[in-house]
Parts: structure tokens; C-alpha cells; sequence
């Protein structure tokens, strides 16, 4: 109609180009190993799955490993949740045989896990071992392990029918790292099964798991991982337990001295279930 009122916002409604907060930027930080190497880490700038972090468990993993390299040397390992790959790199380093580091399948957390394989593999003689060592990929814990197994025995893609705790033991990792991810308590589960279906069944086959009680006041629960650990037919030891100078965050409520302590636990397969 000739005399018809146009009623739009001409663009009133519309966000400005600036409304919403740029995506912080790549952040780097550095790691010492005991014996002098530096190892440059990158990071995301900001991540729902708290990968934008280097935690003091995949810190005191790596120092774990080098205290005694026999534990990661000629085996093959996994991480889980493995943000900027600390543990991983350091038992590639160590002389892990194969490494695979695995954390949530958002592309800019799986390249940056990639760009610190290359960086690091650049620092390591012989050039090309550290790269050719450790695959970095996206996993969800407690999705169908076949393609984190596959990763240790190249070759036709496996078989979609074929459920992943079918595969022999002796197609699977000798070593987990679960480096401060139980404070996910609804992710425990998840995080069991997966051990259950990628840890070979081998007395000297061991899942490290790592953490600080970050939230004290929800200590117990972080400590329910273990109950399902057991339930699920493993032995759980603790192995390990340092207290740091400081806290990882500044400021945050609740008692100190458990935000400062890492503990670690190995989980294994009881010898009955062995092979």
C-alpha cells in the first residue's frame, strides 16, 4: 500500500560489533624439569572445560615421572583432560615408547596440544622423536575407546561392532594420567569406565590420578572417584602427597593447607583380573 508505515528498528536492535567480550588470546607458560630442561606450554585463552589452566596435579605428575623415569620409560601412557599436555610431554621426553594426549574435542584445545608437541619437539634430540611419540586428539571420557586404541596398533580402521572393552590387553596403555580432573564429580563415571577400557591388565599397568581438593569443602566428593574405582574392581593406593607453598588460586575460601596439598593415587587391576 502506497501509504504503508514501515515499523522496522533500522538496525536499533542489532548487538554494536563490540558488545561482546573478544576471545582472550593464546596465553604461554613455562615448566622447569628437575634436571634443567624448560618445556614452553601453550594455552587457550579461556575454556568452559577449564583448559586454559596448568594445574599443580599435571605439575607434580611430571616431577612424579622424573623422579623415576622407569615409570613411563619404554611403556606406552594416556592422558585424560590433558589441557596443555605437561605429563604427556615429560614421558615422551622421559622415553615413553608412545604417548597419546587426549582432552575435550573443541579444535582450538586440539591445536594447541598439537602446537606444544611440535614446540617441544623442536627442543628434543633426536628431532622428530617427541612428534613422532605423542598423537594429540579430542576424547569425551567415557565415549567408545576403539580410537584412542587404535592409536597404539596402526593399521585398518577398527571394527564399529566391536566393543572396546573386547580388545586384548596387550593392545592397551600401560599407563593413565588423570591429572586434577576429579572435582568434575559428575564426570567419575565417565573417567572409570574409560580406565576400565583402555588400561591393560597387567600388575605393573598402573591409572596415576593427581589432585588438589581446590573446593575443600567438597573434598569428600572429589574423594568419591575412588569409591567407584573400587567398585569397578580396582585396588587404589595412594602414592604420592605434597604440600605447596602457596595455592594454585589466590583468594579462594576454604582451608588452605588442603588447597595447597596435590595427592596422588595409582589404580590398578587386582591380580586375579590380570593376564
Amino acid at each position: 500500500m502506497a501509504n504503508e508505515v514501515d515499523y522496522g528498528f533500522g538496525g536499533l536492535m542489532d548487538d554494536p560489533e563490540d558488545y561482546y567480550p573478544p576471545t582472550p588470546p593464546h596465553k604461554e607458560e613455562m615448566f622447569t624439569m628437575q634436571n634443567g630442561k624448560h618445556i614452553t606450554l601453550r594455552l587457550v585463552g579461556a575454556s568452559v572445560t577449564e583448559a586454559h589452566i596448568v594445574w599443580n596435579g599435571s605439575k607434580m605428575v611430571a616431577d612424579f615421572f622424573e623422579d623415576e623415569p622407569a615409570r613411563v620409560r619404554d611403556r606406552t601412557v594416556l592422558e585424560l583432560g590433558a589441557a596443555a599436555g605437561l605429563p604427556s610431554l615429560v614421558a615422551a621426553i622421559l622415553g615413553a615408547r608412545k604417548v597419546v594426549m587426549t582432552d575435550y574435542p573443541d579444535p582450538d584445545i586440539v591445536t594447541v596440544m598439537q602446537k606444544n608437541i611440535d614446540s617441544c619437539d623442536e627442543t628434543v634430540e633426536p628431532r622428530g622423536r617427541i612428534a613422532e611419540t605423542v598423537d594429540a586428539m579430542g576424547f569425551v571420557w567415557g565415549a567408545d575407546s576403539a580410537p584412542l586404541l587404535a592409536r597404539l596398533n596402526p593399521g585398518p580402521a577398527p571394527d564399529a561392532s566391536s566393543p572396546a572393552q573386547d580388545t586384548p590387553s596387550s593392545e592397551r596403555f600401560d599407563v593413565l594420567v588423570l591429572a586434577d580432573l576429579l572435582f568434575r564429580h559428575s564426570e567419575h563415571g565417565a573417567m572409570v569406565k574409560t580406565i576400565r577400557e583402555t588400561l591393560r591388565k597387567t600388575r605393573d599397568s598402573v591409572a596415576y590420578v593427581f589432585f588438589t581438593s581446590y573446593r575443600p569443602w567438597k573434598k569428600e566428593l572429589d574423594m568419591g572417584f575412588f569409591d567407584i574405582a573400587r567398585e569397578q574392581g580396582f585396588e587404589v593406593e595412594q602414592v604420592s602427597e605434597r604440600r605447596l607453598d602457596k595455592p594454585l588460586f589466590d583468594n579462594d575460601p576454604g582451608d588452605l593447607d588442603v588447597q595447597k596439598t596435590v595427592r596422588g593415587f595409582a589404580v590398578r587391576w587386582p591380580a586375579a583380573a590380570c593376564e
